[in-house]
């Protein structure tokens, strides 16, 4: 009975291998699409899995609170809190703290390259699993010139040389023994430092770190003992701040750092999610393509229903179970899905490399792997399952007697209505994607376009590093004049991603209790011009006037926070207890990424200690600009590598994601109207086979090519249309809510609908077409002679 089966299942595929063509490629990329994505989400998923004691480590939380019920939620937290945590909590067994990431140059003998990494306390070794092939993780970082290396690092100073006990000189600075030599990290990880300092020498340059409460920056990590009561650890380390600094309102709490990457972001002091919510989105896209794929198998299974009917009627007068005739169509259904794995596989194999380049990441998990081949194997019965199973059900409900009798055999009005419905939900689908597409697409590009207040475009930095900020001064003379070169300063931050912020400055009319959160940024001489900052009064800081150091420069935010009224160049505010005085107003300008307002700015003056030389090139004259701030470079820092960034690449980074997002829903949409449109072709194929003989008579009886044409495609187009009304709402909500995340976003205009709603017609239009011509200009002998 099985091979009966077998060789029935492949002689309708061989015999009507159009339906087998379209099912297979339908449900080919509907299993593609579900297996790349599948990919990516356990690669989401799996980040931050290589710990150990992942269930007990937690990530302190700071709630910030402010006036107007402003609540800020910031991983940044004080340099004392680890060490007090421990101290007075029971219940946290180590304390890790991490610091800000930075650059430094590595020299050992002739070699000098470098490297970013982080300082740490020995704490962070116990908190998370950082397997070492050198050294003790036990007595690592406990003084003050040990130096942790990743194996990388190691390998690339002292080759195949046994790195531990080795000198590291340090940005010409200090010498470091190194003590231990860590794995590299895994790419799925959120760490990305490549050597490790202690902590203490960090607090030495930064005596704040030692005991400042209300000044934050290390990233501070717990490891709590199993048996410990969570709920009441929360609500010991809550008042740790205010128990130590009584004038402030911050609160702490701990939050599960398996879940950080993937929900960790907060908004007002509640949790909103994070990358989970595109997880989810990617997750339901890829099963609304596969369930398109099946649909199509679907529709046309009961299409096909009348061809089959004298089968099924001859078996069933032989003694065939209908148990058995489900079996066999299912079996059908299972074999064609089965033809579609092996060949979705492939597909995935070759175009893997592709897919890791649109998503921007390599991924760690692998496809050839059990666990992943079991999984593809259970998708696929499920997606064999969900295909066949009506098709199965109907067709082994058909009446013998009646298929037997001869004559036209019709299709159950329920089977009809369930088919048309089918076709509506793909292009409901369909329609909903390519309205998700053109508004992402528009956000980008509204990202890409918009003022954002400053130039970002045309300029170039370099770390502000040894020489070059000791003499920053001297350096930036040298670099006037230089082909190429237009203007350059200094900040300790990037101006397009200001991380800063504190509430020490005051203004008239300020509420004693009131308290402000204002972002500063520290930058030095001809900002404005090398930023192209537009001003809305006054100037920035400039080398004429040596009374600038004092100044200030605020941006409108804050001059209407502050509720300032015109001339505001010349009047005074307090910061941090220190009268001084307004030097200009810039037009407000993005600092931050745009899911964020714009935040009332302040702008300080300072020599000699920013991070970063920001460089102003001549449009047109790049590598002349290059090559004078490289020659430059290498007069003050002879040893370093000269390594050069570009502004704009910064900012293409802060939307990464959302250009990952606008890639997949490109993608996935092509992919989802592709399957719909396959199947449409399928149904418009079988419909102008059955009415071969009536398109016949009527085009003896004269009716035109067009009027054919009107026959054949009215009814889908019906179906296309009310999908189109359905789905413009939905669209509509959803988009809706994507774009109120960002502070500043397109808006939906009407015309994205129009453009959405013809083109989807259109599309229909031609698919259907295409079969309806064909069969409309057939010779009306040669349809009437079919039977």
């Amino acid at each position: 009975m099985l091979r009966n089966y077998i060789k029935i299942a492949w002689r309708n595929l061989w015999n009507n291998k159009a339906f087998g063509i379209i099912n297979i490629a339908g449900l080919t990329i509907g299993l593609t699409c579900c297996m790349f994505i599948l990919l990516w989400v356990a690669n989401e998923w799996n980040f931050n899995r290589n710990h150990d004691k992942l269930d007990n480590i937690y990530q302190v939380y700071e709630q910030q609170y402010y006036s107007h019920d402003e609540i800020l939620t910031v991983t940044a937290t004080p340099g004392p809190l680890a060490d007090q945590m421990k101290a007075e909590t029971p219940g946290i067994l180590k304390a890790g703290h991490l610091s800000w990431s930075s650059e430094m140059l590595f020299s050992a003998g002739s070699k000098h390259l470098k490297f970013e990494g982080q300082y740490a306390n020995n704490d962070i070794f116990y908190v998370f699993s950082f397997p070492f092939i050198e050294g003790d993780p036990a007595t690592a970082l406990k003084r003050p010139n040990d130096i942790v290396l990743t194996e990388k690092v190691a390998r690339s100073l002292f080759g195949d040389a046994k790195a531990v006990g080795q000198i590291v000189r340090v940005d010409n600075k200090h010498d470091y023994m190194v003590c231990g030599v860590m794995k590299d990290l895994p790419l799925n990880s959120t760490f990305t430092f490549t050597w490790l300092l202690p902590m203490d020498r960090l607090a030495e340059e930064n005596q704040w770190l030692k005991n400042s409460w209300t000044s934050n920056a290390p990233r501070t990590y717990v490891l709590l003992d199993p048996k410990a009561d969570f709920e009441k650890v929360n609500a010991r380390v809550k008042g740790v701040i205010q128990r130590n600094a009584s004038e402030s309102k911050t609160e702490v709490f701990l939050y599960p750092f398996e879940d950080i990457y993937l929900k960790g972001q907060f908004d007002k002091g509640k949790l909103t999610g994070g990358r989970i919510e595109y997880v989810r989105l990617f997750i339901i896209v890829a099963v609304f393509v596969l369930l398109i794929a099946c649909i199509n198998f679907m529709n046309l299974s009961t299409a096909r229903a009348i061809q089959r009917s004298k089968e099924v009627g001859v078996r069933k007068s032989i003694g065939a179970g209908r148990p058995a005739l489900i079996w066999q169509f299912l079996g059908e259904s299972f074999a064609l899905v089965f033809i579609a794995s092996v060949l979705s596989v492939l597909l995935v194999w070759v175009l893997l490399p592709f897919f890791e380049t649109m998503v921007n990441v390599t991924l760690t998990v692998k496809i050839f792997t059990w666990y992943n081949l079991l999984g593809l194997f259970f998708l696929a019965l499920f997606t064999g399952f969900v295909a066949g199973s009506y098709p199965a059900f109907y067709l082994s409900s058909l009446d013998p007697v009646a298929t037997l009798k001869g004559g036209m055999l019709r299709l159950r009005t329920s089977a009809i209505w369930l088919r048309k419905g089918l076709v509506v939900f793909q292009f409901v689908i369909s329609t909903v994607l390519i309205v998700a597409a053109f508004l992402i697409y528009q956000q980008i590009q509204f990202i890409k376009n918009r003022n954002l207040g400053l130039n970002k475009d045309q300029v170039v930095y370099i770390l502000n590093e040894d020489n070059i900020q000791k003499n920053e001064d001297a350096f930036r003379n040298a670099l006037a004049g230089m082909p190429g070169i237009v203007a350059s300063s200094t900040s300790d931050q990037l101006p397009i991603k200001v991380g800063s912020n504190f509430q020490g400055v005051s203004w008239p009319g300020k509420g004693a209790d009131e308290s402000v959160l204002i972002d500063y940024l520290w930058v030095g001489y001809d900002f404005e011009k090398t930023m192209q900052l537009e001003m809305v009064e006054g100037r920035t800081f400039s080398p004429a006037y040596p009374t600038d150091q004092r100044g200030l420069v605020i941006n409108e935010t804050a001059a209407k926070l502050m509720k300032l009224k015109r001339p505001y160049v010349g009047q005074l505010l307090t910061v941090e207890d220190e009268q001084r005085p307004i030097l200009g107003v810039t037009k407000d300008f993005s600092s931050n990424h745009l899911s964020r307002k714009i935040a009332p700015t302040l702008l300080r003056y300072a020599n000699g200690s920013n991070r970063y030389v920001l460089v102003r090139i001549q449009p047109g004259k790049v590598d002349a600009a290059l090559a004078s701030l490289e020659t430059v470079y290498k007069k003050f820092n002879p040893e370093y590598p000269f390594s050069v960034k570009y502004m704009d690449d910064s900012f293409a980074k802060m939307y990464s994601s959302e250009q990952v997002i606008g890639r997949l829903s490109a993608s996935f949409t092509v992919l989802a109207i592709l399957v719909a449109c396959l199947g449409l072709f399928g149904l418009a194929t079988f419909t102008a086979q059955q009415r071969t003989k009536e398109i016949g008579i009527r085009k003896v009886l004269g009716a035109t090519i067009g009027q054919i044409l009107v026959l054949l495609s009215k009814e889908f187009l019906r179906l296309v249309l009310i999908a189109v009304a359905i789905a413009m709402p939905l669209a509509a909500y959803f988009m809706h809510g994507w774009l109120e995340k960002f502070a500043y976003h397109v808006e939906i205009a009407w015309w994205v609908f129009a453009v959405t709603a013809l083109l989807a017609i259109v599309l229909a239009m031609l698919t259907v077409s295409y079969q309806s011509v064909r069969t409309a200009r057939m010779n009306p002998i040669k349809s009437l002679r079919t039977e």
